[in-house]
C-alpha cells in the first residue's frame, strides 16, 4: 500500500481552526470509540464493504475518519490516500474536504464515510469529490437518515448519536445527480435506535426485519454508490436533421420506369 504524507500547516496557528479541529477530533473519536457507535458500525460494515468492493479502483481517496481501518485494509489497494480535517488524526493529509489539494481527475474511487453531516458545506464536498474523480469513477458515501429512530434519538438523547446535520437519501441523491453522477446502488440499515444494552437490542430486533420489509426508507443509516458521467462521450452514427422526402423519391422511380419502357402501374390492364 502506498501512502502520501502531507500536512497542511496553513491555519494551524489560527485560533478558529484550532478550535474547530479539537471539536472535530472529539466528534470523530466519539463516533468510533463509543459503545453506541460500535454496534452501529458493526451493522454498517458489510454494506459499505459491498459498495467499495463493487466499485473499487487502483487509486482510492478516503475522506474522513469514521471508517474502520479494517474495511479498506481488506482490499489490499495499490494506492490509498487518507485525508482528514483533524490535526491530531492519524491520516496522510490534513485538509478541508471542501477544498481538496489535488489536480482534477486523479482518483478512481472516493469514499466519504459520514462526512456530509459533519461539514458546513456538504454540497461543496460533493463538488470537490466530483472534480478529483476520473471519468467513470465512483463515489461511495454513508450517512445518517433524519427520518428514522436514530434521527429522532438525536433530539431525545444527543449523547447516543454522532453530532451533525443529517440529510435524507433523496436529498443526497438529488445533489449527486445535479453534479453529474449516476446512482448505481444504495442500501439502508439499522432500523432500531442505538442502545448500549444487549437486552434492549434484543427487544428491538424485530424492527430490523420489519423495517427492511415494510418501511425500507426509515433505516438509521444509508450507503450510496454513484458513478461519474463521462462528459467526453460522443454520439455514434450519422445525424439527420431533415425528414426524408418520400414524394420526390416516388416521382423519380416513376420517371426511371417510363424511360426503361416498363408500363407504369397505372397503365397496366
Amino acid at each position: 500500500m502506498f501512502k502520501i504524507s502531507f500536512v497542511e500547516s496553513k491555519g494551524v496557528t489560527e485560533k478558529g481552526r484550532q478550535k474547530s479541529d479539537v471539536n472535530t477530533v472529539a466528534v470523530a473519536d466519539r463516533c468510533l470509540s463509543s459503545r453506541y457507535a460500535k454496534r452501529y458500525f458493526d451493522v454498517e460494515r458489510p454494506h459499505i464493504s459491498a459498495g467499495i468492493r463493487q466499485l473499487i479502483g487502483p487509486i482510492v481517496l478516503q475522506i474522513g475518519e469514521c471508517l474502520p481501518a479494517s474495511v479498506v485494509d481488506d482490499f489490499d489497494l495499490p494506492m490509498l490516500v487518507k485525508t482528514t480535517d483533524c490535526i491530531d488524526a492519524p491520516s496522510d493529509i490534513v485538509v478541508d474536504p471542501a477544498f481538496l489539494p489535488f489536480t482534477p481527475e486523479v482518483f478512481s474511487t472516493v469514499v466519504l464515510p459520514h462526512v456530509l453531516e459533519r461539514h458546513e458545506l456538504p454540497h461543496q464536498v460533493l463538488r470537490e469529490a466530483h472534480r478529483v474523480l476520473m471519468p467513470e469513477g465512483h463515489i461511495v458515501l454513508t450517512g445518517f437518515n433524519p427520518n428514522s429512530l436514530i434521527g429522532l434519538q438525536r433530539w431525545l438523547r444527543p449523547t447516543a448519536v454522532c453530532a451533525g446535520r443529517y440529510y435524507s437519501v433523496r436529498r443526497v441523491i438529488d445533489w449527486l445527480q445535479l453534479l453529474g453522477f449516476d446512482v448505481v446502488g444504495s442500501s439502508m440499515f439499522h432500523y432500531a435506535p442505538l442502545s448500549r444494552s444487549k437486552k434492549l437490542k434484543n427487544t428491538f430486533q424485530f424492527l430490523e426485519s420489519a423495517g427492511d420489509r415494510w418501511l425500507p426508507m426509515t433505516g438509521g443509516g444509508y450507503m450510496i454508490s454513484a458513478k461519474k458521467r463521462d462528459a467526453s462521450a460522443t454520439m455514434v452514427g450519422r445525424l439527420r436533421f431533415t425528414a426524408k422526402k418520400s414524394k420526390l423519391v416516388a416521382a423519380t422511380a416513376k420517371i426511371q420506369a417510363n424511360a426503361s419502357g416498363d408500363p407504369s402501374p397505372d397503365n397496366r390492364t
